[in-house]
């Protein structure tokens, strides 16, 4: 690699401090590719420049350059708003920071870690994401993930340049509102890792704050390479709708995040309007909220794997059910006279969600689907529309629609799906022994494994809701024994030998 020379010993004898400023800043300013390599020699140069500057006189100019070295990043803002990005390294433990008005875009690139403030703004709340556990940058404190909608976590054991904040990420299409007390003006700073991809290109994408792009086509590891922190800053963002919206926009695979700190004057965290986590302390086979992978043995349980939920049932036999915080998962049974249903999902139905999966073993479920309950509790229970049982099948080997009530054929997401009802009197359900409808969505042919799939529920809610059958509200806690989930379930009754079925889950709504 050549570098341009900042000045040769000559030159230096000759020029006077303003003239070799003027030199070592248009030489730093040259850009370079983002390597460990270039990184090296930029604080090389640093170091070099440092010298000669001193030997000039030149560190008594306060009209120097504000930051130690500049270059072509990845990220763009909008014009209401200014930006600045840096990359963090164990090589140095220097602090150094960037400026930019409010009238213009800059962006720069540093070895060190910026500064975790927002100046002398104060800070308004600061969100350590994918991770329920809190950590620590420069003295702040960033809390554990919240005011997210979407998207799934992850973590990495490895060391990360940066410290444990880069070590989680929130990945998928997913957003954030952070509720605040007043509109104004708020900077807001991002944190991103690549703790998963290993080459430039294998991941980009955007990033809207209040509906403004201020970052496109952002590839980490093409900036600061794998298992290495990087913060972009925007300052001067418009807020006038009571919260700040950061929105992560898919590119090539999916976007991610590590955290984020947001600074402000003008207003603060509006705690009054953040919604509470559920109540599940009604449900007695409640169980507390894993942050590892789990294995489920008992004979009824419910509860989450880092924000993934889960149901376990069954009424005899053997079988195990394995999640882990990715959605990744397995169930096992042993053959019997007996049934089980259970899986990873939410523990809320959505219209709107799209449910991604990948199902990667299955020697024999009597079905795979997607399973859920919808549930009004101001319908008299003669009614059997009062609670519902449905299912989006996958695979399957036994046939439903024996003995159910047909109804229409419609294709989502280029799979043709027919639609069945059948009645269940007296059956348990998540409100006790209930009578209630079962709604079936069966496709022409069992999903293939090995590959990705989603399903489009709002596609399926409309089919049945077309075919004159109600849909209860998906998402409550009215009834009395489990809230009306919606997980990626295996379900066997009856197994002639033993099993196994495996894949992952996740949400795919754009």
């Amino acid at each position: 690699m050549s570098l341009s020379p900042l000045v040769s010993m000559r030159d230096r004898e000759s020029l006077t401090g303003e003239s070799l400023r003027v030199h070592l800043r248009e030489t730093l300013e040259t850009p370079m590719k983002n390597s460990k390599q270039n990184q090296f020699s930029r604080w090389f140069i640093l170091a070099f420049a440092s010298v000669a500057l001193a030997a000039c006189g030149g560190d008594d100019d306060a009209t120097g350059p504000s930051s130690s070295s500049s270059s072509s990043s990845s990220s763009s803002s909008s014009s209401s708003s200014s930006s600045s990005s840096s990359s963090t390294s164990s090589s140095s433990s220097s602090s150094s920071s960037s400026s930019s008005s409010s009238s213009s875009s800059t962006s720069s690139s540093s070895s060190s870690s910026s500064s975790s403030s927002g100046g002398d703004l104060a800070l308004v709340v600061a969100i350590n994401s994918g991770s329920n556990s809190s950590a620590t940058v420069d003295g702040v404190e960033y809390q554990a993930d919240k005011y997210s909608s979407g998207g799934t976590t992850n973590s990495t054991q490895d060391s990360v340049v940066g410290g444990q904040l880069y070590q989680t990420e929130r990945y998928g299409a997913f957003r954030y509102e952070i509720p605040v007390t007043a509109n104004g003006n708020y900077t807001v700073k991002l944190h991103f890792a690549e703790i998963d991809k290993n080459s430039a290109g294998s991941r980009s994408f955007d990033v809207a704050i209040e509906g403004n792009t201020v970052v496109s086509d952002l590839d980490i590891y093409a900036e600061v390479g794998h298992d290495v922190g990087h913060t972009e800053t925007f300052a001067d963002i418009a807020v006038n709708d009571g919260s700040v919206t950061i929105e992560l926009i898919k590119g090539v695979d999916n976007p991610t995040i590590a955290g984020f700190a947001i600074f402000s004057n003008d207003g603060e965290l509006d705690t009054t309007t953040v919604t509470p986590l559920p109540d599940f302390s009604k449900y007695s086979a409640y169980t507390q909220r894993y942050t590892e992978k789990t294995v489920i043995n008992s004979n009824h349980a419910t509860g989450h794997v880092g924000d993934f939920f889960f149901t376990h049932w069954k009424d005899g036999g053997s079988t195990s059910l394995t999640v882990d915080p990715n959605g990744e998962f397995s169930v096992t049974w042993q053959g019997g006279g007996y049934n089980y249903v259970g899986g990873p999902g939410w523990h809320y139905g959505d219209e709107k969600r799209v449910i991604g999966y990948r199902l990667n073993n299955d020697s024999g479920a009597s079905y795979i689907a997607l399973y859920g309950w919808g549930y009004d509790k101001t319908m008299p229970t003669s009614n059997a529309a009062h609670l519902v049982e449905y299912y989006i099948l996958q695979r399957w080997s036994y046939d439903p629609s024996q003995g159910a009530t047909a109804g229409k054929t419609f294709t989502s997401d280029g799979v043709q799906y027919s639609t069945y009802r059948s009645t269940r009197n007296q059956q348990p359900s998540i409100n006790g022994r209930s009578t209630f409808y079962q709604y079936w969505s069966k496709p022409a042919q069992p999903q293939a494994l090995g590959q990705d799939h989603k399903i489009i529920f709002a596609d399926h809610v409309k089919a049945w809701a077309d075919n004159g059958w109600i849909v209860p509200n998906m998402n409550n806690l009215d009834a009395s024994d489990d809230p009306t989930y919606q997980v990626l379930a295996v379900e066997v009754f009856n197994p002639g030998s033993n099993g196994t079925a495996a894949g992952r889950v996740w949400n795919a709504t754009p």
